[in-house]
């Protein structure tokens, strides 16, 4: 039976369908509807509530979308509402923080905000950048400025929270919980389990996040009828060391793997902070990113460009894939029926690499990409470019390596005339479609400009290594 914790109520719940979401639970079922429904797609973030779990005897606090997160998936944590902060007549200080900073006007996108500000305010590590909270937050009447200001004062200041006084016996709730029983959601914990589910429910669809897969029951209106959650699988949880570099898990969430990437490759650091927003990577996967295989995402075409390698398994065997073999076409990829992607592989950089990742959007943050290019050159020490790789999205039907100008580069040095070369091939290489992000010749511009772009910042780089030489 689903057993989960709303607010300081366990709920326990004897039927409801396995794509049944969060937010529909809430207002259709127990009529709390403080949380809004505003774009049904995790972009908006008017439906955001706070997950508590634990991890060791600690809990963990990030705020979520509850429009596209399966009830089922919150088995054993807590979900807090907008609806809990409110003490009597008292506000909860984060909410007096929105009111005393006037940081609320028409109060549809209020809740959200306010629970994103409540997750900040429990993180034991203070934010370097807390307005990052506030990014899958979207406003349209008060302006961003009294709330951010509301999220530097929260981030520097001791918030007296009412709530605490319940942590301990929602603690001693989650660690007597026993594991979901489901017949139309399956939730393996290890290996051979996955299998077995794979086995006995050829139907199923994999689920780790859902920030994608949940969008055809929210935005499509289809039906799913059995999931396998593999979030809890252990094979696919942690990032581990290896000789040659590291395995990270394919259902550790976004929000883990970016604090990983920037201390192992930080030249990926600013795409993977605008993958979606904090509330989206709080779930979403590098699986799970891979196994939809969209042609605009931006994962594939930086483990292109990584020289990454995905790694399938079917409980059995495990495999590896570079990406641009894995990916066959539109949303097409070799996984089989009994497989599943278990985790990324990546290499170390070697010093003489230079790496750069570009994407253009329409907006900064939480948006799809116009085009995604990644660029990764070995310069030999006389200066000439011994291994090229380029990759790209938004310029195909697929996320894709581009060979012909990777040609370009190899056994050449790195210059302006070079660059030019290559910049010329563009149109030769890539044949883009004209959609709402952009034209085909737009497409082709930025491509062409975004080489020359790594070039001058290359440029830079060298300068400043003679400088400091």
């Amino acid at each position: 039976m689903l057993e989960l914790m709303i607010n300081s109520e366990v709920v326990k719940v004897e039927s409801a369908k396995a794509d049944t979401m969060l937010l529909n639970y809430l207002r259709e079922q127990k009529q709390m509807t403080g949380s809004k429904e505003g774009c049904a797609s995790g972009d908006c973030g008017a439906c955001t509530v706070v997950l508590v779990s634990l991890e060791g005897d600690n809990t963990n606090y990030r705020q979520i979308n509850a429009c596209i997160t399966p009830i089922h998936s919150l088995h054993g944590k807590q979900v807090i509402t907008v609806e809990h902060l409110k003490q009597g007549n008292q506000l909860h200080p984060v909410q007096q923080m929105v009111v005393d900073k006037h940081g609320t006007q028409c109060g549809f996108c209020t809740p959200g905000f306010v629970m994103s500000l409540y997750a900040l305010s429990k993180q034991t590590e203070k934010p370097q950048h807390p307005a990052d909270f506030l990014a899958g937050n979207l406003c349209r009447c008060t302006g961003y400025g009294p709330l951010i200001e509301a999220a530097n004062t929260i981030a520097t200041t001791e918030i007296e929270d009412p709530l605490s006084a319940e942590i301990e016996s929602v603690k001693a709730w989650m660690k007597s919980v026993q594991p979901l029983e489901s017949a139309q959601y399956i939730k393996p914990t290890t290996r051979q389990a996955l299998a077995k589910a794979r086995a006995e429910h050829p139907n199923a669809k994999l689920i780790a996040g859902g920030t994608d897969l949940s969008l055809e029951v929210t935005q499509q209106l289809k039906s799913i009828p059995e999931l396998i959650d593999i979030s809890s699988v252990d094979d696919l949880l942690g990032i581990t060391e290896t000789t040659s570099g590291w395995r990270v898990g394919a259902a550790v969430p976004m929000n883990i793997v970016h604090e990983f990437m920037k201390k192992h490759f930080p030249t990926t650091d600013e795409v993977i902070e605008r993958l979606g927003s904090l509330t989206i990577r709080h779930r979403a996967t590098l699986g799970g990113s891979l196994g939809h295989a969209s042609p605009i995402g931006d994962i594939a075409p930086l483990l292109m460009s990584l020289q990454g390698k995905i790694e399938l398994d079917d409980g059995v065997n495990k495999t590896l894939y570079a990406p641009e073999d894995y990916i066959t076409g539109y949303r097409e990829t070799l996984i089989k029926p009994n497989q599943w992607i278990s985790a990324i592989q990546l290499p170390r950089l070697a010093p003489n690499q230079h790496h750069a990742i570009y994407k253009v959007s329409k907006r900064y943050e939480d948006d799809i990409a116009t085009v995604t290019l990644a660029i990764n050159m070995t310069i030999d020490s006389d200066k000439r470019v011994k291994n090229c790789i380029i990759s790209a999205g938004g310029v195909a039907a697929k996320s894709v390596r581009l060979f012909e100008l990777e040609k370009v580069f190899v056994g050449q040095p790195l210059t302006q005339p070079i660059v030019n070369k290559a910049r010329q091939k563009v149109t030769q290489v890539i044949h883009p479609l004209s959609d709402v992000r952009g034209s085909a010749e737009y497409r082709v511009k930025l491509v062409q400009n975004l080489l020359q772009r790594f070039y001058l910042e290359s440029q830079q780089v060298e300068t400043r290594l003679v400088q400091h030489a």
